[in-house]
């Protein structure tokens, strides 16, 4: 079984190939090129350097949020697009699950926070043997002090959140890393981990999973209504 990972959701942008549990190839970008540009020319990349065809993908896996709007949807899009056009199955992927992943081989906790704008961050925590990562919360949008009570001491801290945090702290002992990134290998050998389990599991018709709304929702859900009162949010 090969899977192909696709992440677009922050500043850093890769796509790699994973076959029975083992990394085959990665190729990763940080810069200044909008994701859409780039993210095919990578897989091709990808596939030249493996030497390898694309009919040897028989599941994709994606990273599906929390991050950035227009970025997550440009990897869900041509994630969609390549799962359509090989006929393969697409799977889901947390994008903190997978930046915990980074933390590999540490042991203990590791709390990984995405900064999500207007005093919010995303915020998940899991625990680690070195091996293998076991989710303790869900992802979640909350504020500065709230993600600062999720935080256990002792914890390794991961994400470009975690300066917006670390001022919450007060007292504890912590160990921070804000400079890490998801990497699509990550993205790959939880996807296909995901699809052995589930051999039926397709969720190319899901989309991004929005944890909070989205500015233009929001405004959307606020539209003046007759009488000048503002539509409810559903």
């Amino acid at each position: 079984m090969g899977c192909l990972g696709i992440d677009t959701t922050g500043a850093a942008l890769s796509v790699a190939f994973c076959e029975n549990g083992e990394v085959m190839g990665e190729e990763f970008y940080q810069g200044e090129l909008p994701h859409s540009t780039k993210v095919l020319a990578m897989l091709d990349a990808l596939f030249d350097s493996l030497k390898i065809e694309r009919e040897s993908v028989s599941c994709l896996a994606v990273t599906a949020g929390p991050g950035r709007y227009t970025a997550l949807r440009v990897g869900m899009a041509t994630a969609k697009g390549i799962a359509f056009a090989l006929n393969i199955p697409m799977v889901r992927v947390s994008t903190l699950k997978a930046l915990a992943c980074s933390a590999l081989p540490c042991q203990g906790s590791v709390v990984t926070v995405l900064d999500a704008r207007r005093h919010l961050v995303y915020i998940a925590r899991f625990l680690t043997d070195g091996d293998t990562l076991e989710r303790e919360t869900e992802d979640q949008a909350v504020t500065y002090p709230d993600a600062a009570s999720i935080i256990p001491e002792a914890a390794l801290l991961l994400g470009d959140g975690s300066d917006l945090i670390i001022p919450f702290l007060e007292e504890k002992k912590i160990f921070c890393k804000k400079e890490a990134f998801v990497h699509a290998k990550w993205v790959a050998l939880l996807g296909e981990m995901k699809f052995k389990k589930d051999r039926n599991r397709d969720e190319v018709y899901e989309g991004p999973a929005y944890i909070r709304k989205v500015e233009a929702q929001k405004n959307f859900n606020h539209q003046p209504v007759k009488g000048g009162n503002y539509a409810p949010e559903r």
